[in-house]
């Protein structure tokens, strides 16, 4: 039991480490790190995978409401635009629950893959010094892009930063406050998708013991103690960083998540 606590900790203190950093959930980590470490210590038998997923979204929670208090704290939040996502967001994610048994999720895989080739090569090979001015589009354009942002994050069970970052640098916003913005927007996700599992593995017997549904409460509160000071940490790291450096190392994230899913 102390292996496996020593082992959730370290896995929340880098997703943290990211999550602040990049202004994602962390999902992309937890999940394949979570489907190891319970399969090792014989949790969750075939419903590994479920509770891989529900328990990352869980941690998701505590990693987004603490590295968007500091990029509050540092002005890195454009509310204005936020708003408008997140009602999308709102409907997507509820509208992606019912859609997962109806898509093969190889076709998600692969064209989740091509998305993260395509924005970090872009990233990495055109950086910018100075911020173009921020783009203005319609309330109607930004609640329908988070919508599609949150049927994409329900369906493969991330907090959708890797994907509102990218957006909001196509309209201009500069990098950090995309970051902190992007950050904010994982919690509604996280909350619906957390909610949802519980209630989906509410009646399923062959649960972990101190499982809340799909959730693996002893996993979610290991990672949670960790990742929650370090997603603090990582806002800092990103605070310090020059554009072009933090706009590099966040087209690089997103090429090692694609190479990761393409050998998994």
């Amino acid at each position: 039991m102390i292996v496996e606590f020593i082992i959730l900790l370290s896995v929340g203190a880098f997703a943290g480490l990211l999550a602040g950093i990049f202004g994602i959930g962390g999902g992309a980590l937890i999940v394949p790190a979570l489907i190891m470490i319970l399969d090792h210590f014989g949790h969750g038998g075939q419903w590994i995978n479920h509770i891989a997923v529900a328990s990352s979204l869980a941690t998701i929670i505590g990693t987004s409401l603490s590295s968007s208090w500091v990029h509050n704290k540092n002005h890195n939040i454009e509310w204005s635009i936020l708003r408008k996502m997140v009602l999308g967001c709102i409907i997507g994610t509820i509208g992606g629950s019912y859609m997962t048994p109806y898509i093969p999720g190889v076709w998600l895989k692969w064209i989740f893959i091509a998305f993260l080739i395509y924005t970090g090569s872009k990233f990495i090979l055109k950086t910018e010094s100075v911020t173009k001015n921020t783009t203005s589009l319609h309330n109607v354009v930004y609640i329908i892009i988070g919508g599609l942002i949150g049927i994409f994050a329900a369906l493969v069970g991330v907090g959708g930063g890797v994907l509102v970052v990218p957006f909001l640098k196509k309209c201009g916003v500069d990098i950090r406050k995309a970051i902190g913005t992007s950050a904010a927007f994982t919690l509604p996700v996280a909350l619906g998708g957390t909610i949802g599992y519980i209630i989906a593995g509410w009646n399923i017997k062959a649960l972990p013991q101190y499982s809340l549904g799909f959730i693996y409460l002893p996993a979610v509160i290991s990672i949670m103690l960790a990742s929650i000071p370090m997603a603090k940490v990582g806002v800092q790291i990103a605070q310090r960083l020059t554009i072009n450096k933090l706009i590099n190392y966040f087209g690089t994230f997103l090429l090692l998540i694609a190479v990761k899913l393409i050998i998994s």
